[in-house]
């Protein structure tokens, strides 16, 4: 197992580390050997998953595709959808490696918030944080993507101009010309 999670280390930034070290002693450990299957996408469940050691792959499958979302280490988390809007997972999760999880339930929750009613109020901040902090990172994705299909949509243009010019003209020096343009950020 390659990683796993140090002492000291938090994953629900707005719990009391008490009632986090509380939290996941209360919840069941789990063990998984890697490419062994811990979540299929489209599961009705209301818990959440920590990473303990090892690494998981998050994967969706569309279209008869399955595309890789996202690699988990120790310390994150996952389920935090599914756990707060009741909704089936959009997304299959499977260990990479020999993998350690912490599945911790609304039975685990409710024997903390017993003797701490504010205690829910942190957990779902910390949640949101988690969901927060992993929506900028998409929007990030998404604007070098943008940007990407942007630069290549211009490059096509500059082929086709370059590509309409062929009869009568020196086609591979005005492609040339335009490549050397576009490299040099001339437009």
């Amino acid at each position: 197992m390659a990683a796993s999670m140090t002492e000291g280390m938090r994953f629900l930034p707005y719990l009391k580390a008490e009632e986090e070290r509380k939290l996941t002693q209360a919840a069941p450990q789990r063990r998984y050997a890697g490419d062994e299957l811990i979540l299929e996408q489209g599961t009705v469940l209301k818990a959440l998953f920590l990473i303990e050691a090892g690494a998981v792959r998050v994967e969706r499958h569309e279209d008869g595709v399955m595309a890789r979302l996202a690699t988990l280490l120790p310390g994150e988390c996952f389920g935090e959808m599914s756990f707060v809007d009741g909704n089936p997972t959009s997304a299959r999760i499977v260990a990479d490696e020999a993998t350690v999880i912490r599945m911790i339930t609304a039975e685990a929750i409710a024997g903390i918030e017993k003797t701490d009613p504010t205690f829910t109020g942190r957990l779902y901040h910390s949640i949101a944080a988690i969901l927060s902090e992993r929506l900028r990172l998409t929007s990030s994705h998404l604007d070098t993507l943008i940007a990407g299909v942007d630069f290549f949509s211009e490059v096509k243009s500059d082929l086709e101009t370059a590509i309409a010019k062929l009869p009568g003209r020196d086609w591979r020096s005005d492609l040339i010309s335009v490549m050397a343009q576009r490299e040099n950020g001339g437009g």
